[in-house]
């Protein structure tokens, strides 16, 4: 049976976990700059090792708003092609080099995610 962020949170550590001011202005802190409320960002250092990637949010939203940029070129490519009545080998070219560009940029993210 795996480990899954899904299962009922039923227990609580609340009256043994104690912390300095400065210790929970450091969890307030790292929690809102990864994303999560303070019990989701615990669970997650407890079940990765204590690494949690404050990039993530910033990561993630960059590389929508890439990917939606070049989705657009890309579309924007076809639809010109279906208008017209005859391809251009540029317009071929240029779809390959979006669909590139978006490859590039998921392998990016990746290794950053890694």
């Amino acid at each position: 049976m795996g480990i899954t962020d899904n299962k009922k949170k039923d227990v609580r550590i609340n009256k043994t976990v104690r912390l300095s001011s400065y210790e929970k202005q450091c969890l307030e802190t790292n929690a809102r700059d990864a994303g999560m409320d303070e019990s989701k960002y615990i669970r997650h250092l407890i079940l990765h090792g204590g690494n949690v990637d404050k990039n993530y949010l910033y990561d993630r939203q960059n590389l929508i708003c890439q990917i939606s940029g070049v989705a657009t070129n890309v579309n924007q490519t076809v639809h010109r092609i279906n208008s017209q009545e005859h391809y251009y080998y540029s317009d071929g070219t240029k779809l390959k080099q979006e669909l590139q560009e978006i490859q590039r940029l998921l392998k990016e993210v990746l290794n950053l995610w890694r």
